[in-house]
């Protein structure tokens, strides 16, 4: 069977997935924490597969788990954070990444990410850590999702120039959310894309008129615009630092813990959280 692979042809791609030898193996990994929902996630090493990060740049080197931020950056991506403190995990993703580039073409990496799908999976985040690194390996999800159509998949991209170029082409159960604070956001007004953005408190949320997503449900369940709260080891003395500590300080301050004192600063910071 054909396979198009000319600018031109590549959305019959959707309609023309076939099965290749097996090569070498991607790994899913189970989550059953944040969501009610149980879900399947699948990842690649951050910031070296992420074309369009800007704003939350960080890489991790492979072998030192030395982490270095962008120089752009204005909060760091949680997923680096992850890959430095955990080997095992930086060590998944990079296999991943390792299989995808031998496997080279879209219908190879359909073909290797399908194998690892387990049978039983309903809901699978794509790239917890990681995007969609060539417009290949983007047309590879859309033939999983073809193959796949009783699994909901969802993502969050700053890859928008992949999307973009097949809009029209991608399958009902492939889920993207755009992510604010990359290379391409002028894309997403310009093509009206359901997006995210990343807040430093629920005040600034509520400003923009935005709902917080908790779990991920309105990634996957809903159909509109929506803020993430900033989370995760921060930069120091960067906003996305000062956020965190701020929605510490109010977690403590809820709890009402007995040897915790807070300054004024700290409760006027708290406060807006």
């Amino acid at each position: 069977m054909h396979c198009p692979n000319t600018p031109e042809e590549k959305p019959a791609i959707l309609r023309c997935y076939t099965p290749v030898k097996p090569l070498s193996p991607v790994r899913f990994t189970f989550q059953n924490m944040k969501l009610q929902d149980q879900q399947y996630i699948f990842s690649l090493p951050a910031g070296h597969t992420c074309p369009g990060a800007q704003s939350c740049l960080a890489r991790v080197n492979r072998n030192t788990g030395r982490l270095t931020d962008g120089p752009l950056s204005e909060f760091r991506c949680f997923s680096a954070t992850a890959e430095a403190v955990f080997k095992t995990a930086r060590d998944l993703r990079w296999n991943n990444l390792d299989a995808l580039q031998a496997a080279k073409t879209t219908s190879a990496m359909a073909s290797i990410i399908l194998d690892a799908l387990p049978l039983e999976a309903t809901l699978v985040r794509i790239h917890v850590s990681g995007d969609y690194f060539s417009l290949d390996y983007f047309d590879a999800w859309c033939a999983v999702a073809v193959q796949r159509p009783n699994v909901l998949f969802y993502s969050y991209t700053k890859s928008l120039h992949h999307w973009i170029a097949r809009l029209g082409y991608i399958p009902s159960n492939l889920r993207l959310v755009a992510s604010y604070g990359g290379k391409y956001d002028h894309l997403i007004a310009k093509h009206n894309l359901r997006f995210a953005r990343v807040v430093y408190s629920k005040y600034e949320a509520r400003k923009l008129g935005l709902k917080i997503d908790h779990d991920d449900s309105l990634a996957f369940k809903g159909d509109k615009s929506f803020a993430l709260l900033i989370h995760g080891t921060q930069p120091k003395n960067s906003r996305g630092s000062k956020s965190w500590t701020a929605q510490r300080l109010a977690k403590a301050k809820a709890a009402h813990t007995p040897e915790r004192v807070f300054s004024p600063e700290d409760l006027a910071r708290a406060q807006y959280v």
